[in-house]
């Protein structure tokens, strides 16, 4: 049979992970071969994935608020595009800020 495409046949949805592929050096959480230092991976990387999530609703935001700032001619509306924005670009760095310093706390005290 033809194929116009060799996909592979695993589908990353199948495979739910706070983790890279291939895992962490040293940690292997299906078997239980775990370390002290894999509990401070564990957390850095689940706080990368959060904060990963934070950052797509704030985008989100920033666009809603564009959007309602576009449309405030016909909805007379036009502070609250600009408000929504302000909070939306103030609550990312606020965000990123925070990141920022957790993640140099978890390096500093894990050494990662």
């Amino acid at each position: 049979m033809w194929r116009l495409f060799s996909l592979p046949l695993i589908a990353f949805a199948q495979t739910p992970s706070l983790f890279p592929e291939g895992g962490v050096e040293g940690c292997d959480f299906q078997t239980g071969n775990i370390e002290a230092s894999c509990v401070w991976k564990f957390i850095a990387n689940a706080i990368s994935t959060i904060f990963g999530f934070v950052g797509g609703i704030f985008l989100l935001l920033i666009l809603f608020g564009g959007y309602q700032y576009i449309i405030s001619s016909a909805t007379g509306d036009k502070e609250g595009g600009k408000a929504r924005i302000k909070f939306a670009v103030a609550g990312f760095i606020a965000s990123a800020l925070s990141f920022f310093i957790i993640d140099f706390v978890i390096s500093s005290l894990a050494g990662i």
